[in-house]
């Protein structure tokens, strides 16, 4: 039994070009999210995947440099590039993880991947849905049998990109467990998806810092340090929200049209 915590992590970023490598407090922002994730207990290797294209011989190289595993697949079909990651690295159970979460708290993929680890009868888990954490504190897990049942069965393109679409879409096959934060987080957005965010993240982990807790601060002690700071919190729930949800939406609308 092996559980494999796949980091999704790509230079070509719309919003935010080379984000993945741009520089938060001395370190690149992908590795604030691998050490993070390198916490959790449930995980017995972390692995960035990332994409074959040239853009992302950077990101490889960087992984190689520092000891972090890295494995290479398409650029659009992400699902393909997670299933075949999870072969690669034998994992009997996956855990997903964006790398644009810098502040990702380990507990919280504990409290995620436990369940599927714990009971073979367990499709998937998430603290996703419904969203009760703060966006950029997210966590995704499934055994390998699920990973591979979504690569056959997802068709729509938004299904291929995000990966876990399928598992919502065909809802009633899936035993589901949801993660719930109390009291809920979700209007609290961390993740880093434009330059400006990568700005208030910055003075964000200052404050951390500040407090003796950047090493160690859980996500409501990261949420409460935000609440000191309304005018960073503000700054980052300016951005829009959840746009792969509605790209997602879409597509499954237009299929039942």
């Amino acid at each position: 039994m092996k559980t494999v915590a796949i980091v999704q992590a790509r230079m070509g970023s719309s919003r935010f070009p080379g984000k993945m490598l741009s520089p938060l407090r001395g370190r690149p922002l992908i590795a604030w999210t691998v050490e993070r994730v390198r916490r959790a207990k449930t995980c017995d290797e972390v692995v960035v995947a990332t994409t074959d294209a040239t853009a992302d011989d950077e990101m490889a190289a960087w992984c190689g440099a520092n000891e972090v595993a890295v494995f290479r697949g398409s650029e659009d079909d992400v699902l393909a590039r997670f299933h075949e990651c999870a072969e690669a690295f034998d994992a009997t159970t996956v855990v997903r993880i964006t790398g644009d979460c810098p502040l990702l708290d380990w507990r919280v993929i504990d409290a995620v991947a436990q369940p599927c680890v714990a009971d073979s009868a367990i499709d998937y888990a998430t603290n996703c849905e419904p969203m009760t954490y703060p966006e950029g504190i997210s966590a995704e897990a499934m055994p390998m049998r699920i990973l591979k049942l979504m690569h056959i069965c997802a068709t729509l393109p938004s299904h291929r990109e995000h990966v876990t679409p399928y598992v919502r879409f065909a809802a009633d096959r899936f035993h589901h467990v949801a993660i719930r934060a109390e009291p809920s987080l979700s209007d609290v957005r961390l993740t880093v998806d434009y330059p400006e965010d990568l700005l208030m993240i910055e003075q964000l982990v200052a404050e951390l810092a500040d407090r003796g807790i950047l090493e160690t601060a859980d996500v409501f002690q990261v949420v409460g340090t935000l609440q000191r700071h309304p005018d960073i919190a503000k700054a980052l729930g300016l951005q829009q929200r959840d746009l792969w949800r509605q790209e997602v939406a879409r597509d499954e609308q237009r299929k039942a049209a």
